[in-house]
C-alpha cells in the first residue's frame, strides 16, 4: 500500500542503475491493452501507458472507448502523439524520444499481422506527424507483442535436485521450441514458489532501434523489475502489467454500461459524451480521456 501510495504522490520507489533501463539513450517506453465487455454491446476500452522521464518509471496514461469487440486499438495515434507531448514536456531540451520501445498485450497469435498493419502504421503516422511539426528525427520503434495466455511451460530436468520446483527467474528460452519464422523468445522473469511458473511469450513485430536479440532479452527483463508496486521481478514486464491495470481502472469507470440490462442503440460518441461514466465533468468539449486533468502527470491508476 505504501509503495502504491507514493507512486501516485509522484514519488520513486526504486530504479536501476542503468538509465532506461538498459534500452538505448532517449527511449520512450510504452504499454498498450484492450479489454471488451462480457456478452454486451458495450464499447471495448483502450489503454495506453508511456514513461516520460530515463529513471523514476512513471507511466502516464492515455485511454478511448472504440466499436464493441474491436481488437485493434482504432486511436492509437492520438493516444500516441499525447505520450509524445507529455514527454516532450519532462524533455524540453530533447523534444521527442530517440527511440519508442512499444509492449502491446492482449493479442493472439493470429492476430499479430494486425498489430503491424494497424497499430505499428499508427505509432509511425503519430512520429511522422510531430517530427514534422517541430522539425525533428522521428522515434525509432521496436515493438514487441506479449502473451500471456499460453500452454507452453518449462520445467527443471528430471534429475535436477530442483525438479519439483520451478526454474529461476531470468530463464530465457529462444531457440528449439520458438517458430523459426520470426523473432521471439520466451521469458520466466518471476519467481513463481506456488503452482508452475508461466512464462511471457514476447514476439518482435519489428525492431527499427536494430537490438540484438540477446539486447532486447535482457532489457526486457530488466524492465520487469521496476514495478511499483512489488520490490521483486514482475511475471510480464512492467509497461503490459500497468497497461492492464489501467484498463481495470476504465472498466470500473463503465461498469453502469458493462453491467446494464439493456443498453438501447446508442452510438460510441453518446458513450463518450456520457458524464456519468466516461466524460469528465468541467473539463471541456474537447477532452478525450475519462479522468480529470489534474491526474494526467499521475500513475493515479495504480
Amino acid at each position: 500500500m505504501v509503495l502504491k501510495i507514493n507512486f501516485k504522490l509522484e514519488r520513486v520507489n526504486h530504479h536501476l542503475e542503468q538509465s532506461f533501463y538498459g534500452a538505448e539513450p532517449g527511449t520512450m517506453i510504452v504499454g498498450a491493452d484492450v479489454t471488451h465487455s462480457t456478452g454486451s454491446k458495450a464499447p471495448s476500452v483502450a489503454g495506453v501507458v508511456a514513461t516520460c522521464d530515463a529513471d523514476s518509471g512513471r507511466y502516464l496514461a492515455s485511454a478511448r472507448l472504440q466499436e464493441n469487440r474491436t481488437e485493434h486499438i482504432a486511436q492509437l495515434r492520438e493516444m500516441v502523439e499525447e505520450r509524445l507531448l507529455a514527454y516532450m514536456k519532462h524533455h524540453p531540451e530533447d523534444l521527442l524520444p530517440k527511440h519508442i520501445l512499444f509492449y502491446r498485450d492482449g493479442v493472439s497469435e493470429s492476430q499479430y499481422g494486425m498489430v503491424r498493419r494497424y497499430e505499428l502504421s499508427q505509432v509511425q503516422e503519430a512520429c511522422r506527424i510531430l517530427s514534422q511539426k517541430y522539425q525533428l528525427e522521428p522515434p525509432n520503434i521496436t515493438m514487441l507483442v506479449v502473451g500471456k495466455r499460453h500452454h507452453t511451460r518449462f520445467y527443471p530436468a528430471s534429475t535436477s535436485a530442483d525438479a519439483d520446483k520451478n526454474l529461476k527467474p531470468g530463464l530465457i528460452v529462444d531457440h528449439t521450441v520458438v517458430t523459426p519464422e520470426y523473432q521471439n523468445f520466451y521469458l520466466q522473469s518471476h519467481d513463481a514458489e506456488l503452482g508452475t511458473a508461466r512464462s511471457g511469450h514476447y514476439v518482435v513485430i519489428d525492431n527499427e532501434t536494430g537490438y540484438s536479440p540477446e539486447k532486447l532479452q535482457e532489457l526486457t527483463h530488466n524492465i520487469c523489475f521496476t514495478g511499483s508496486r512489488a520490490s521483486t521481478s514482475l511475471s510480464v514486464c512492467t509497461p503490459v502489467r500497468y497497461a492492464d491495470i489501467l484498463c481495470g481502472r476504465l472498466r470500473d469507470y463503465m461498469r453502469p454500461i458493462f453491467e446494464a440490462d439493456n443498453l438501447g442503440d446508442k452510438s460510441l460518441n453518446e458513450y463518450c459524451a456520457d458524464s456519468s461514466t466516461w466524460k469528465p465533468a468541467g473539463n471541456g468539449a474537447t477532452r478525450r480521456n475519462p479522468w480529470n486533468s489534474a491526474l494526467d502527470d499521475s500513475m493515479f491508476y495504480l
